[in-house]
């Protein structure tokens, strides 16, 4: 018998459950997650949308203009094609840099330098290459998705007129490193993309570097510009005028690159301490800088054999002032009450200390100051000194401003020495008989341990030209808006140092230093018609290679003698007799600076500049300055 069974309805399992809770959990979280973005989030997106298509740009904004004293342009600025590059990018692709080379026209060495600054922003895009002609800029901008990792850009740079009389004192621009970062936001500023140096153009970075533009522009899918949608226009920076007369800075250039001088020039005007003239020998090319300097062009500017062009000696190389120090040495005997121009010495070439004899250059007999000093008698000064003592002798050197910086704007100035039983212990290690009387004998002419900078040598001969008043030395003149508009900043002089001496004094001493160039030692920087004083020196300062001793030319002066309106010190390295071979290219500088009689006021700025004739600047070479210890001085 058959058994039939009634079907049995499944049981229902947990299991069947789950799928289906899960998915409806599932649909309404994305049901609930699109409402939100559609309702709730939906007008931020548009905006987020919007903003996605545009990007801002950073317009760099024009460095300020800087002039000279009457107006002319000695830094400008001018659109010019920069090719960028980044790191991390040409890592990947280093053949792209024969590339681009060759669409330039240049070795690829020419981007080694600027490369290895770039590494310190290996995914920012860094300049490799300033001034690519415009066919060039365009070919790489055309074939940029071929070139991964380049670009370029038509950008406001900042160009020299004259590239290599102004080179020490400018400095030169181009891109930030970390040091240089924050320097300038210590200053609670943001750097721009490029940034000043050296010179003028790091010291007043903040008044020259102005405030960069933003634009908005859309771009497509491949963030590409597509138009521009308006922004900020940038702000060029402030302009500076200068204390510097560009003639006569161009004419001091020429003239020590036509000899192939090593040394310094400096002239300031004595009542107000504007600097007008600041040069140091051999120059170089401040486009070396900004269009991509090579291996090779490095080496020279850096090797001692090339005499260190980037070495600014005007300020920064301190030499053995030699037979100029007995400026000195008077004004010591002055202070210490032992000063009498009717007091005689006696000559016999020289002077017997000890078993040392310390040489004169001449047989004088018996002679009193203002012959001394016009003859330069070594006998005298070193007599002289010896009454003084070493104390008062290194008083009267910082009270003239030796020893100390002289507080000009582009820094990196040297003291200079003055000898110190402290100075001798520390540096040469003498423990017992620190100080011999031969150290005072060499001191009071200059010579020996005791150096100073053109400029503080100059700031010397101001000094004197000023009754006993010098002023802290100053490139600046002015500062103005960019756009004219504006209150202009004015530079006050400020007194450095003062010696208070009587006017009888400084009669006597500067009537001393007529006779100089007079009938001393410095006739050959007499100029017709003008009645001004100088002193001559000359410092021997070791031995060349054949063992003939090398002797530093130096004169310091001031014109004219009644009202001065310049002082100045040239200094030639290794050529001989400051009489021989500086007092002559001083007087050329005095005469062209006073050709025109009185200065003229400032002129208003891309006005034309005072024309007395003086040539422009070339290129220089030539030697190295260090301490010396000889006792001859002239």
């Amino acid at each position: 018998m058959s058994v039939i069974h009634t079907p049995r309805k499944p049981d229902l399992d947990f299991r069947m459950l789950v799928f289906p809770g899960v998915m409806l959990c599932a649909f309404s979280v994305l049901f609930m997650r699109l409402w939100y973005f559609q309702v709730v989030k939906a007008q931020e997106l548009v905006e987020k949308a919007d903003a996605s298509r545009t990007i801002e740009v950073t317009q760099p904004a024009p460095r300020g203009l800087i002039y000279d004293r009457n107006g002319e342009l000695i830094a400008g600025v001018k659109p010019e094609f920069v090719v960028t590059a980044m790191p991390t990018v040409l890592k990947k692709h280093p053949e792209v840099l024969d590339k681009v080379a060759a669409i330039l026209g240049v070795s690829v060495d020419k981007f080694d330098m600027k490369l290895k600054e770039a590494e310190t922003r290996p995914d920012l895009f860094s300049p490799i290459y300033v001034g690519a002609d415009m066919q060039a800029g365009i070919k790489i901008g055309e074939t940029r998705d071929d070139l991964p990792g380049i670009g370029v850009q038509l950008q406001p740079m900042r160009y020299y007129p004259d590239t290599k009389s102004f080179t020490h004192l400018l400095g030169y621009v181009w891109t930030p490193n970390d040091k240089d970062i924050k320097r300038i936001e210590d200053q609670n500023r943001k750097p721009a993309d490029y940034v000043g140096k050296a010179g003028i153009e790091r010291a007043f970075e903040t008044t020259l570097m102005g405030d960069p533009g933003r634009e908005q522009r859309e771009i497509d899918a491949k963030r590409r510009s597509v138009r521009s949608m308006g922004g900020d226009a940038p702000n060029p920076g402030d302009q500076l005028i200068l204390s510097i007369d560009s003639k006569l800075q161009k004419f001091a250039t020429e003239f020590m690159a036509k000899n192939r001088y090593v040394g310094g020039v400096v002239a300031l005007d004595p009542k107000t301490g504007e600097v007008l003239c600041l040069v140091s020998s051999p120059t170089f090319d401040q486009n070396l800088f900004t269009r991509g300097i090579s291996a090779t062009d490095w080496k020279g500017l850096s090797d001692p054999e090339h005499n260190q062009p980037l070495l600014n000696r005007a300020i920064g190389s301190s030499y053995a002032p030699g037979s100029t120090f007995k400026i000195v040495t008077s004004i010591a005997a002055y202070e210490s009450g032992k000063f009498d121009s009717g007091t005689h010495f006696k000559c016999d070439g020289g002077i017997k200390v000890g078993n040392k004899f310390f040489k004169c250059l001449g047989y004088h007999g018996s002679i009193g100051y203002n012959d001394a000093m016009a003859k330069s008698c070594n006998s005298y000064f070193y007599q002289l000194g010896r009454n003084v003592g070493p104390d008062a002798l290194r008083q009267a050197c910082y009270d003239v401003g030796l020893g100390q910086k002289q507080g000009i704007e582009i820094g990196e100035s040297s003291k200079g020495v003055i000898p110190t039983e402290e100075y001798l212990e520390r540096y040469y290690r003498r423990t017992r008989n620190i100080w011999h009387t031969g150290d005072m004998m060499n001191f009071s002419i200059g010579q020996g341990f005791v150096s100073a900078t053109p400029l503080q040598l100059a700031n010397l001969a101001a000094l004197v030209a000023n009754n006993g008043t010098n002023y802290k030395p100053h490139l600046v003149r002015e500062i103005r808006a960019a756009n004219g508009k504006g209150p202009v900043q004015e530079i006050k002089p400020e007194v450095l140092h003062h010696v208070q001496a009587s006017s009888e004094f400084w009669s006597e001493l500067q009537g001393a230093l007529v006779g100089v160039v007079d009938h001393g030692t410095a006739t050959k920087a007499k100029i017709p018609g003008v009645i001004w004083g100088g002193k001559t020196g000359s410092a021997e300062h070791g031995t060349d290679k054949s063992g003939k001793t090398k002797t530093h030319a130096i004169f310091v002066g001031f014109a004219p003698a009644k009202d001065p309106k310049i002082a100045l010190c040239i200094l030639i390295e290794g050529v001989g007799h400051g009489g021989d071979f500086a007092a002559e290219p001083a007087k050329d500088i005095v005469e062209a600076y006073l050709a025109e009689g009185k200065s003229k006021d400032l002129a208003a700025p891309g006005s034309a500049g005072r024309a007395i004739g003086l040539a422009n600047s070339a290129p220089a070479a030539s030697a190295s300055p260090a301490l010396t210890r000889s006792p001859t001085a002239r």
